[in-house]
């Protein structure tokens, strides 16, 4: 009988070690899972809560956006490499469309972009100021801008000067 209750014996042993095994590997992989699935909480790292504007129509390309056409929402993004800007955008109304936009898609850079305040072409007025002293000119911008974005002007043919769109058809050297 010693004999018939040996393998049964070892069979028990194999059998206690393939469980403690089994429960070690179901804690681990519950523990990494754990880990995965709070690295899409809001507080964990790569991710952002942000509140952006959400089109509440089919927008074209080209289309100036109104009051109307997009509804601010609450959103958590994720990202794996450089981190977004973490600027909620709200002042959308008066951009431009850049690219077809669906209805329920939100909006941001670059499918959506400031309109600009400077026109290819167009005279501008050129401002300089240094202290007291003040200089005003009238040249062509060299490029479109919206406010704050760089702009070329031309003085005349051999003179081209760089500046920052201030206003409606208005340029500050740099």
């Amino acid at each position: 009988m010693t004999r018939n209750n040996a393998p049964l014996a070892s069979d028990f042993t194999i059998s206690l070690l393939v469980s403690v095994l089994a429960t070690v590997l179901l804690l681990l992989l519950n523990a990494t899972g754990a880990a995965a699935q709070s690295s899409t909480l809001p507080t964990a790292r790569g991710t952002a809560r942000m509140t952006w504007p959400k089109a509440t129509r089919a927008l074209l390309r080209g289309e100036v956006v109104g009051a109307a056409d997009f509804v601010l929402a609450d959103t958590v993004i994720v990202w794996t490499w450089k981190a977004p800007s973490t600027d909620t955008m709200s002042a959308v109304a008066g951009w431009i469309t850049r690219r077809p936009i669906a209805q329920g898609e939100f909006m941001h850079g670059p499918s959506i972009a400031p309109s600009s305040v400077v026109t290819l072409g167009s005279t501008v007025k050129v401002l300089w100021q240094d202290g007291n002293v003040h200089l005003t000119l009238s040249g062509t911008a060299t490029n479109n801008a919206a406010l704050g974005a760089p702009v070329g002007v031309r003085i005349d043919r051999n003179r081209r000067l760089d500046g920052i769109a201030v206003g409606p058809n208005t340029v500050r050297l740099r």
